[in-house]
């Protein structure tokens, strides 16, 4: 935004100076945002990537985030239109039919089907270019989801010219985002760049109301009249700007320089020349008028200083002139003022009203979750946040969930470690705990024994089996710490030993279990596990990726 400038909040007025010299000022009301009629308009179509590389979850994960896309806008004229792709692309929703105010839309983009098979980025980049109807004069904008991998010959050869349908698109007018629709290394990025030219214009979460916001940027951005940038103000193309009366400007082309000539003046054939209000030349025979600031307005005539933010009138040879002035206030609620050559106040391009946020503009009136903690509210040009204050967890080992604010516990936690959902864990050949549900005490219940039928100095202990039984009972096996280990079978003392048994009457062979580096940076130890865990939760969705 390079003619964006910073300018101070200044309360409007308009001045006026009698014969006094006083300046009377006469309070104005503040600039108001526009309402629901604002110029604030832009088509936006959609190119969702349906081909076999998406799976289904995330065909409609990427539906879910067109639908939470429309609710980030307030009064905005939006047009929506989706396109579906995979070998061959085809309308899904005919740009036109739908703007985001529409309460048939987010129906009508669920209801849209995956078909599956290859993938053609370039071919459906073609279509939406050839076939979408944008509306004359209305910015055009396209985004596309998908995980960017193109069709390939056998030789891994990119088959699709994306790049080039990319660079039409462009040259088109559509400015181009993408999104990455795919588990965390299945995504494509290199391609996703390459098609919309910039890198900052391809997000890699689930973060709907950050494109919508950087779409209302870029649109605030090119919303101002395009002309010739001159200190800070913009020439329109065609217009003539006079920066003092001895300067003419023009603009020839957007974006240009402007040119400027300068007026020579003749040398003057007399001594005390007197400069003409509006007039280049000083003169030696000046017209009768009013003296202001060193130079003569003629009477009956109004001077308008260059800045057009002062008026002056001459009404009598030598008297006092009468000048109005005007200062402008600049509403908190626009982003991004813009000035033009000759105009004194500045005004407020479309789609420039709202809050600046990271790289985007949020309109005004708009709320939207920043994260799974913070909810922000836009209000008059200013940012409100509300941050969620979350309880100790009351338990040892609380797990984040990426799409929540606050800690949550999993499991059933233990002394000897986490007691999973529905899973049971042996404490010991005679207790038994077992987890009901997340967050909850576990559940504990040891095994009663009726007497073995012989005498208790007959009574013999079999490993893995609570009760006791008679000598004559208990089957073969290996002798281990006063009980017999059944034959060919294994038995663990602990939760990092195991002991086999492979003869009757011979020590089983036991080894101990060795546990790796845990590939996380806070494992957790499971009940009846040996090796500490990873809880680490990957989000899709809300804050995840897509």
């Amino acid at each position: 935004m390079p003619w964006k400038l910073l300018l101070l909040n200044l309360v409007m007025f308009v001045a006026f100076r009698g014969t006094t010299g006083q300046y009377l000022p006469v309070p104005q009301p503040e600039p108001q945002p526009p309402g629901p009629s604002s110029g604030c308009a832009a088509d936006i179509v959609f190119i969702v990537d349906d081909s076999s590389s998406i799976s289904s979850p995330r065909f409609g994960l990427a539906l879910q985030f067109i639908i939470d896309f429309l609710q980030c806008f307030t009064d905005q004229d939006i047009g929506i239109g989706v396109i579906l792709y995979n070998c061959v692309p085809r309308t899904g929703i005919p740009l036109g039919m739908y703007t985001i105010s529409n309460p048939g839309l987010p129906f009508a983009i669920s209801n849209l089907t995956q078909e599956g098979g290859l993938s053609r980025t370039g071919h459906a980049l073609s279509f939406m270019t050839d076939t979408s109807k944008f509306r004359t004069g209305i910015p055009r904008t396209a985004v596309l989801l998908s995980d960017g991998f193109p069709q390939s010959d056998a030789n891994a050869q990119a088959m699709d010219d994306y790049e080039e349908q990319a660079e039409a698109a462009r040259d088109a007018g559509i400015d181009l985002y993408a999104v990455g629709v795919g588990a965390a290394g299945s995504v494509n990025w290199d391609v996703l760049e390459t098609i919309t030219g910039s890198s900052d214009r391809v997000f890699r979460s689930y973060s709907p109301c950050r494109v919508a916001f950087r779409i209302l940027a870029d649109l605030c951005a090119s919303a101002a009249e395009v002309g010739c940038l001159y200190n800070g103000l913009i020439i329109r193309v065609g217009e003539e700007y006079k920066p003092d009366d001895c300067t003419w400007c023009t603009c020839p082309a957007a974006g240009e320089e402007p040119v400027c000539y300068i007026q020579d003046c003749a040398a003057p054939y007399c001594s005390n020349p007197v400069k003409v209000a509006g007039q280049c030349c000083r003169s030696c025979d000046p017209p009768p008028g009013c003296l202001h600031n060193g130079a003569i307005i003629p009477v009956g005539e109004q001077y308008r200083a260059p800045d057009g933010c002062s008026w002056c009138h001459c009404e009598a040879d030598g008297a006092q002139t009468i000048c109005a002035a005007v200062a402008c206030a600049i509403s908190s609620a626009c982003v991004n003022h813009v000035r033009y050559a000759g105009e004194c106040c500045p005004v407020c391009p479309d789609c420039c009203y709202g809050c600046e946020h990271r790289d985007g503009i949020v309109p005004l009136g708009a709320s939207f979750q920043e994260d799974p903690c913070t909810t922000c509210h836009c209000y008059g040009g200013h940012m409100a946040c509300a941050v969620v204050a979350c309880a100790a967890p009351p338990c040892a080992n609380p797990v984040h969930r990426p799409d929540q604010c606050c800690p949550v516990c999993l499991d059933c936690d233990h002394e000897d470690g986490i007691i999973l959902v529905d899973k049971d864990y042996k404490v010991n050949d005679c207790m038994t705990c077992s987890c009901p549900g997340d967050g909850q005490q576990p559940i504990c219940y040891t095994a009663s024994c009726m007497a073995p039928a012989c005498d208790p100095s007959e009574y013999t202990k079999v490993a893995g089996q609570c009760c006791p039984v008679c000598q004559a009972e208990a089957p073969e096996g290996c002798p281990y710490n006063g009980m017999v280990i059944p034959l060919h079978t294994i038995y663990k003392p602990d939760d990092c030993t195991e002991c086999n048994c492979y003869e009757a009457g011979v020590a089983p062979a036991c080894i101990a279990i060795l546990c790796p580096a845990p590939a996380c940076p806070n494992p957790v130890d499971v009940a009846g596990q040996c090796c500490p865990v990873c809880r680490e939760i990957v989000a899709t969705g809300d804050y995840g990726t897509m």
